[in-house]
């Protein structure tokens, strides 16, 4: 008899959730508050400082997370590195996009397969963004680019990333089961599985357990045992 099972299981650790989310906070005040420094009827000092304060908070929160690359678990550097037994999730997910999300989307732990190599690269670029701001008035160049050019090239870059980014997430959450925005509040992702009579235990060590887990029966759900 087949019956559908749950592993809720602690995929992100509250370190790395602070520093993604004063990343993602940053970067959405950034795009906007870039915007504003742009336009005439805007107070141009009041935006600027916020901007540059704004800025130095995503540098801070990019060096935790380049420090937690160095920890076990979902945020070390090597669950960025693409594996070949990803590749066939990779291509799901290529296909789940192309198709507006009606190709059913695949499974993966922590890290979506496909965004994989995009990760570390947007590290870099980050740390560009922030580091030519700061020095967005000075003559130096690096990589062949002014100070101005270079923070221009990469906002650009950061803001397309973060809207795809954007999307693709909510897409994931309207598709997927594994509740992958609210895993990124309280750390927790569902993982669904079928097991054939009660032979779950060889099933479950293929998801990668956290510290802490809960496992339950989609059965026991739907018909909970009688007081």
């Amino acid at each position: 008899m087949q019956q559908e099972n749950i592993r809720y299981v602690l995929v992100w650790s509250g370190w790395l959730r602070l520093s993604h989310w004063l990343i993602a906070t940053g970067i959405l005040f950034q795009i906007t508050s870039a915007w504003a420094i742009g336009h005439d009827n805007a107070d141009y000092t009041f935006w600027l400082d916020w901007h540059l304060i704004s800025g130095q908070i995503i540098l801070m929160a990019l060096a935790l997370r380049v420090v937690l690359l160095f920890f076990p678990g979902s945020s070390n550097w090597r669950a960025l590195i693409p594996e070949k037994s990803q590749l066939q999730a990779m291509l799901q997910m290529v296909k789940f996009y192309l198709s507006l999300a009606r190709f059913p989307l695949p499974n993966w732990y922590a890290h979506n397969p496909l965004w994989l190599p995009l990760y570390l690269v947007m590290f870099f670029v980050l740390a560009a963004c922030s580091i030519s701001g700061l020095l967005h008035d000075s003559p130096k160049i690096i990589f062949g680019l002014a100070m101005v050019k270079l923070h221009s090239a990469s906002a650009s870059a950061i803001t397309i990333f973060t809207l795809f980014h954007i999307v693709s997430v909510f897409l994931h959450d309207l598709k997927g089961k594994g509740a992958f925005i609210s895993a990124m509040v309280n750390g927790y992702r569902y993982f669904h599985f079928t097991a054939q009579n009660n032979k779950d235990e060889n099933i479950s060590r293929e998801i990668e357990s956290g510290k802490q887990s809960v496992y339950i029966s989609v059965d026991s759900i739907k018909n909970p045992p009688e007081q």
